[in-house]
């Protein structure tokens, strides 16, 4: 079951506060988006075939300079060869405070369960496939429990050009029927610490670095306990570079975890192998600017997973795309991405992926 991401925010917002594009921990900008995208994934060898059609509803609204508000919810239809799901995801609800006086930045997530759950079994079967890692859905989940995620992060600025961040939060998972007919699943808590590090070399370099130790209580299903996850480990590394109005952006991340438990005859027992494959993920984005309204992002990444008996573990992906934005004196702005990925499977079975959409927003 994919882990949410949310809590993550809390080390970006810590190792980045000294560096917001217009000068406040807060965006003092506003932003409503959708972004409607098509995927589709291959690897005939494989016996993979897979496309999904999504839409986003991404909105984003500063209260004063100290406090802001998200919110996010979408959907998404499967096609291909894969039993057919399709719906509503969950909508995620964000509230963000900056205490000022003390350096530190409050926030509250909330995952409602709006989304699809208590899935057939073939529909179940296309929710864990698109779930996994390898494939970068926009929507991956349709639908959870209800998640409540309180946090802090607390920013430091050491220097006016260097700033530290360190972060703590917990995350509640509620129970939910992933599947119809079953009894719920109740997925187990999270518990994160970060911290982070912004340097900003020169008025147009800056370097920032991240680290992530996430520890999760164990799973419940139809009240036993089934499993318990092991610790995870993630850590980053982003260069970013300004010529003039233009912007390079050089990122590296690994996340790994440690072995999990797992249900024996006598209790929880330790797996015999890690089953989730560690990720090394790489990237460079260069945005050019062709005057105040319209930009090009030049996309080049790559993803490397590390080699364990889970099912694509051991799979090495590279991707290229190209992001135009188009902006309007009114505030509207249309956001589109094309990108096509190609790489090989452990078996040594090549696979192709293909993404392609185009969204509108407006800034206010």
């Amino acid at each position: 079951m994919q882990r949410s991401p949310i809590v993550f925010v809390l080390c970006l917002l810590a190792a980045g506060a000294g560096a917001q594009t217009d000068q406040y921990v807060i965006s003092r900008q506003g932003t409503v988006t959708v972004f409607p995208v098509y995927q589709t994934w291959s690897a005939k060898d494989a016996g993979v075939s897979f496309s999904q059609a999504s839409a986003t509803l991404s909105a984003y609204m500063p209260i004063g300079r100290s406090m802001s508000f998200s919110l996010r919810s979408g959907g998404a239809g499967s096609g291909g060869d894969v039993p057919a799901l399709g719906g509503l995801a969950d909508l995620q609800a964000g509230w963000t405070y900056y205490w000022e006086s003390i350096n530190t930045i409050f926030t509250v997530g909330l995952n409602a369960p709006t989304g699809k759950r208590e899935l057939t079994r073939d529909q179940f079967l296309t929710s864990v496939l698109f779930s996994n890692s390898l494939f970068n859905l926009q929507v991956p989940v349709l639908g959870q429990g209800l998640n409540i995620n309180p946090g802090a992060a607390w920013v430091f600025p050491v220097r006016e050009n260097l700033v530290l961040g360190l972060a703590a939060a917990y995350q509640y998972r509620g129970p939910y029927k992933p599947r119809e007919a079953l009894d719920e699943y109740d997925p187990g808590d999270e518990i994160t610490g970060s911290a982070g590090i912004d340097y900003r070399a020169t008025e147009a370099v800056s370097i920032s670095m991240d680290v992530v130790f996430t520890a999760y209580t164990a799973d419940r299903f139809a009240g036993s306990t089934v499993y318990a996850s092991g610790n995870s480990y993630w850590a980053n590394l982003q260069y970013r570079q300004y010529f003039r109005e233009d912007e390079l952006i050089l990122f590296a991340g690994y996340r790994t975890k440690s072995k999990g438990q797992t249900a024996g005859a006598g209790g929880l027992v330790d797996e015999k192998e890690r089953l989730e494959p560690g990720r090394l993920d790489v990237s460079a984005q260069y945005r050019q600017s062709f005057g105040q309204r319209f930009s090009l992002s030049y996309i080049l990444d790559g993803r490397v997973f590390e080699t364990t008996p889970s099912i694509y573990a051991g799979a090495k992906v590279i991707g290229a795309g190209l992001a135009p934005t188009l902006t309007f004196a009114s505030g509207l702005f249309v956001p589109a991405r094309v990108k096509v990925q190609y790489g090989k499977l452990k078996g040594g079975e090549t696979i192709t992926g293909l993404e392609g959409g185009v969204g509108v927003g407006f800034t206010f």
